[in-house]
C-alpha cells in the first residue's frame, strides 16, 4: 500500500499558483539586476503572479528599449498626464509598467524636432538622417505614402522604404546629429 495520497484539485491549484509566483519573483529579480543602479529603474516588485515596474524615463531611446524588453506595444499603452502605463511580458510573466515622464519626453522631442513624426510612441525628426542597428543611415527625401507614412532611402538610392518597415526590420533608429568631416591632405585639399 502506498503512503502517498493523490492531491486534491485545490491542492494542485495551490502548488501551481506557488510555482507561478516563484517564476514571477525570479523574473522580478532579473529585471532588478538589469536596472541595477541605473537611474531609470525606480522600483520593481511582485504582485502574486505578475511583476510591477516603475521607471523614470528621461530620453525616448530609454522608453523604446524598455518597450522592446517587455514586449510592450503602443496599443497597450495608457497615457496619463505624467506617465504612461503599459502591460507587457518578460519570460512568460505579465509585467505592468508605469513609465514616469514619458509624455514630457515626447513633448520635448516634438518641440526640438525640425520635422517631427510620431510613430508607435516615438518622435522621429525627419530632418535628421537616422542610423539603424546595422549602422546604415536612412534619409527622408520629403516623400510620403498616401496614408502619410514617411518614405526613407539609404544614400540617395531610388528605393524607398516606409519608416514603419525600417523601424520594424532594422530598428531601433537613432538620429545622426553629427556630420562627417571630409578627409583632407596636409595642404588642405580634399583627399
Amino acid at each position: 500500500m502506498s503512503s502517498e495520497r493523490e492531491l486534491t484539485e485545490l491542492e494542485q491549484q495551490a502548488i501551481a499558483w506557488d510555482r507561478t509566483c516563484a517564476r514571477a519573483r525570479a523574473v522580478a529579480a532579473s529585471i532588478h539586476d538589469r536596472t541595477g543602479d541605473h537611474p531609470v529603474g525606480k522600483h520593481v516588485q511582485t504582485d502574486g503572479d505578475r511583476v510591477l515596474v516603475a521607471l523614470h524615463i528621461t530620453d525616448q531611446t530609454q522608453w523604446a528599449e524598455w518597450r522592446r524588453y517587455f514586449g510592450i506595444t503602443p496599443a497597450t499603452e495608457r497615457p496619463l498626464p505624467y506617465a504612461v502605463c503599459a502591460e507587457g511580458y518578460r519570460d512568460g510573466v505579465r509585467v505592468s509598467v508605469v513609465a514616469y515622464d514619458v509624455p514630457q519626453v515626447r513633448a520635448r522631442a516634438t518641440e526640438v524636432a525640425a520635422r517631427p513624426y510620431l510613430l508607435d510612441g516615438i518622435v522621429y525628426d525627419l530632418a535628421l538622417p537616422q542610423r539603424d542597428k546595422d549602422g546604415d543611415v536612412w534619409f527622408f527625401q520629403g516623400e510620403r505614402r498616401e496614408d502619410g507614412m514617411p518614405l526613407l532611402s539609404m544614400d540617395s538610392r531610388p528605393e524607398r522604404c516606409t519608416l514603419g518597415n525600417i523601424v520594424q526590420q532594422v530598428g531601433p533608429l537613432t538620429p545622426v546629429t553629427t556630420t562627417a568631416t571630409p578627409v583632407t591632405r596636409k595642404d588642405g585639399e580634399a583627399a
